[in-house]
This record gives C-alpha cells, structure tokens and sequence, in this order.
C-alpha cells in the first residue's frame, strides 16, 4: 500500500476513536442536567459511580476485544466494537432511570475498550516504518477531541433541548462513521499474511512475561495520573482559593496541552525511541504535578506547570503504548495492547475515588496533588526498567 494510502487508514482509524472519544466524554457535559432530572434522584456521589462504570466496561472490552483482534482480525473488530458502543450510546438516550443509564454506559464501554486495540493495531501496521509514536498521537488525540466536540456541542444544545439529544447526536455520528468505515476500511495484509493464532497465554510466555506485567503496571499509573489530574484539578484549584474562572483555565490549559505537546514528544521519540522519551514525560509530569502543590505567586508559571502536566502524562501514555505495538509480533499485537491499555483503565477507575479518599481524611488539596506525582514518578521508574529490559534484549538479539 503507498504512504498516502497508509496514512489514509490512519486517518480513517483516528476518525472512529473521535467517536468514541464523544460518546465517552459526553457525559461529563451532562452532569449538571443529570443530577436535575425529574425522579431520578442523583447525587454527584451516584453520579460519580455511574460515570466510572464507562471505564469498568472498557477494562472488559479491552481484554476482549485485543483479543479478538488477534483471532477475528482488526477490521472486523473496529467495526464489530463501533456497533456496540453507537448502540448502547443510542440507549442512554432513552434511559428512564438511573440504574438503566449506569447499564447502557458499561455496556457501551465495552465497545469502547474493544475499539481502541483493534485501531492501533489496523493503523500501526498500515504506518510508515518508525512512525508507531506518531500514528498512537494521532488516534488517542482523537479521545480529546471527540469530547471537546461533545462540550462545544451542549453548550448549544443542552439549555434548550435537555441531555437526551446529546446522546442521539453521539449515537448518529458513530453511524456515520461506521458507515464509512464499512466502505473504506481494508483489513490488515500483516494479519491476514499471519496463519499462526496463539492463545493468550503467549502473552506470559517466558519471552514476554516481565514486559507484559511492566507495561500493564506503567498503563495503571499513566492513567491514574492522567485521570486523577482531569477530575480533580478545578476542585483542588478552587480549594486553594483560585476563582472558578481560573479553575476551568486550569483545565483547559491541561488539556490543549496535551494534545499540542503529544506530536511534539512522538517527534522526539522517532529519535530517542518510544521508551526513553516516555521516563522523561512521566517526571515532567511528577515535576508539574510538586511544583503545582508547592505553589506559585506568578500566574504565567503556575499555567506553565499545568501545561507540563498535561503534556507529559498524555504523552507518557501514548508513547507506553506505540512501545507495545512495537515489542511485540504482529499475532500478539492486539491482545497486548487490549491487555496494557485494558488493565490500564483500572487507574481511570481508581482515579476519581483515590483523589477523594484523600480529600476525606482531611489531608488538604495539597495532598491530592502529592499522590499523583508520587504515581507520575513510579511510572516513570517502571518505564525506566522497560528501558533496561528491551537494551538487554537487543543485546542478545545481536
């Protein structure tokens, strides 16, 4: 397949994770109708559960579905998860309790977490040669930017027309996207030239082992840390008696960081390589995260350690997992990416409730802001081993 062809495929598999990056942020933006809802009785407490149940069913579909991609091939997952996740996301649109939206949410995870492995091994092995770094960067920039659609949209939507609609709106844009993705989406010639489909357990084989239990343990930090700082830097902001204003700044800042900064650091690993650079973005993470607790008078700076944040723990996450894509052979891909990236999601799980126990042992914001650099920074020593592991592999190899 030519370079343009290629990038084509790229492109197509970053289009379906933008879906799946609406479908899963949208309901941060429907909060506040939510916990309004007529009989439903919410609290941000049964909220918060509901909401973190997204995450549990990704945790599932992510093991499943990296699977599956190993066994069924990568097209077909792609496609098989979208219907999953376009199907429930239609679903929660016509809950009519909260136990039932709880449901539709996990089970539309599931098709969330299946979609992301089946995606990065399809565009992985239709990308140009060291360029594993940049085709990650560029489908997990498709989870922020599916959800600053999402935002952008219930600003318009959500006072007149109530959360319903944003649901629909999700659901139909996922059917768009299948549709194309039906048409123009070819299944991977590197699968399809594979006839050998081992079982799972080759994952823990001798050979892969201790990278595999490295990798799933630097997924749990990466985003432990990631989505500790997400859900909790306006609250821990405003507790340190920022105004409201500055708060979401704060946020905002985090996030366009992020995905700026991300094509940045994937241009640095083509030359250091994916491990290296992620032990430098898991410390400017660590780094960001102390220097934010400890405080500063100067405003220029405080958005400047902010921005370290949300620069180094995406980062730090996508190179983690373009490490994976590239250590492993093309029958394992996708199971261990659905296996790093799957185990991964129990941090995203941890994440909002570690930040509150913090919180309520009255330990101050400060706290919180500790216990996530303390993650950042085991992160980047497991990393740091991985970068030991694979020179001591290449120097057998040789």
């Amino acid at each position: 397949m030519s370079k343009t062809s290629s990038w084509t495929v790229v492109a197509l598999c970053a289009t379906v994770v933008v879906a799946e990056g609406y479908d899963l942020i949208v309901y941060g933006a429907l909060l506040p109708k939510l916990l309004a809802e007529p009989g439903w009785g919410l609290t941000t407490s049964s909220a918060g559960e509901i909401g973190s149940l997204v995450y549990l069913g990704m945790l599932v579909g992510g093991l499943i579905g990296g699977r599956l991609t190993d066994t069924r091939g990568r097209r077909t997952v792609v496609l098989a998860s979208t219907v999953v996740f376009t199907v429930w996301t239609f679903a929660c649109a016509l809950a009519q309790a909260p136990w039932q939206l709880g449901l539709f949410r996990l089970l539309a995870g599931l098709g969330m977490g299946a979609v992301i492995p089946s995606a990065l091994a399809l565009a992985k092995e239709y990308s140009p040669e060291g360029r594993t770094p940049l085709t990650v960067t560029i489908l997990m920039a498709g989870v922020p930017l599916g959800g600053t659609s999402a935002s952008l949209l219930g600003l318009a939507i959500l006072p007149t027309h109530g959360w319903r609609p944003m649901f629909l709106i999700g659901g139909a844009i996922s059917v768009a996207i299948l549709i194309l993705g039906w048409a123009k989406l070819p299944e991977s010639q590197q699968f399809l030239g594979t006839a050998e489909r081992p079982r799972i357990t080759a994952l823990f084989s001798r050979a892969f082992l201790v990278t595999s239990i490295l990798f799933a343990a630097a997924s749990v930090l990466n985003l432990l840390t990631w989505y500790g700082m997400n859900t909790w830097l306006t609250t821990l902001m405003r507790e340190l008696r920022y105004p409201l204003s500055s708060a979401l700044q704060f946020s905002m800042t985090l996030n366009i960081a992020a995905v700026v900064a991300s094509f940045l650091f994937a241009a640095a690993a083509r030359r250091y390589g994916a491990r290296p650079m992620a032990v430098v973005c898991a410390l400017l993470t660590s780094a960001g995260i102390f220097g934010t607790a400890i405080g500063t008078s100067s405003m220029v700076l405080l958005l400047a350690l902010i921005a370290l944040i949300g620069a180094g723990a995406h980062s730090a996450l996508n190179l983690v997992i373009a490490s994976v894509a590239d250590s492993y052979p093309v029958r394992l891909r996708g199971t261990a990416i659905g296996w790093a990236n799957g185990m991964g999601r129990s941090g995203a799980v941890l994440a909002p409730a570690l930040g509150g126990w913090v919180l309520s042992a009255g330990l101050g914001p400060r706290a919180v802001f500790y216990t996530f650099a303390t993650t950042a920074l085991c992160a980047a020593v497991i990393v740091s081993v991985l970068v030991v592991v694979g020179r001591r592999r290449q120097e057998v190899n040789v």
